[in-house]
């Protein structure tokens, strides 16, 4: 289990470390929504310099938190657009989320997943500020661009060096289950894909549908909420 999660919690089964909601709106009226939906401000959180987004979080207890994506006005033209968020969204969309490594460090997982025939990505460190100045350092390991894998139900991996977000998060959500669905052509990749990054596809609750989605189902001031 993750430290400090109850082992018994669909967010240490998973081990969960953040779910990323992308909507096609600014950042702000995508914190609107949610507020309307759950009764709960998210706060912003910052800025990802050079992969063209910014967002904003919720606390989902456990150490776990809600992202609230959106592309960033401000960066027109980044390098490169990260998250699935260079294609054009309707609605907003569980995009896809992230987990903490097995293996106490990152690369032993990505290590594990490649002998397995599934490349999660080199590991790369980030930096962000916080609105309050604070720095948030994390590593990542993620092929996530356009093509996200599994369409965003095969998680990416991270590392946190400073600490977690999730601490300070605005609280009043709680992850209730995580679960997927996707084409029966696709389960089998999909599956072999997750167990690889540790993720037990039956934990998930991987399930044939008709497109790839993830479904969370979160416990708010509002009651039952799923994304």
């Amino acid at each position: 289990p993750v430290p400090g999660m109850p082992a018994s919690s669909p967010s240490a089964k998973l081990r969960v470390d953040h779910l990323v909601w992308a909507v096609p709106t600014t950042l702000e009226q995508g914190m609107a929504t949610f507020e309307a939906m759950t009764g709960v401000s998210a706060r912003v959180g910052g800025v990802h310099r050079g992969l063209g987004t910014h967002n904003a979080i919720a606390s989902l207890g456990d150490g776990v938190y809600f992202e609230i994506l959106a592309r960033d006005p401000a960066q027109p033209n980044p390098e490169r657009i990260w998250m699935g968020m260079g294609d054009p969204l309707d609605t907003p969309r569980l995009q896809c989320w992230a987990r903490a490594p097995n293996s106490p460090d990152l690369r032993g997982t990505v290590a594990a997943a490649r002998s397995q025939g599934y490349d999660p990505g080199e590991p790369k460190r980030f930096e962000r500020k916080t609105p309050s100045g604070a720095e948030l350092r994390w590593t990542l390991a993620f092929n996530h661009y356009s093509d996200l894998p599994g369409k965003g139900i095969v998680p990416f991996l991270i590392e946190w060096e400073s600490g977690s977000p999730a601490a300070t998060a605005p609280t009043g959500c709680e992850l209730v289950s995580l679960r997927a669905e996707c084409p029966p052509e696709a389960l089998p990749e999909v599956g072999a894909q997750l167990s690889s990054v540790g993720v037990d596809p039956a934990a998930l609750g991987l399930i044939p549908g008709p497109e790839n989605r993830l479904i969370a189902t979160l416990h708010t001031p509002k009651g039952l909420v799923e994304f």
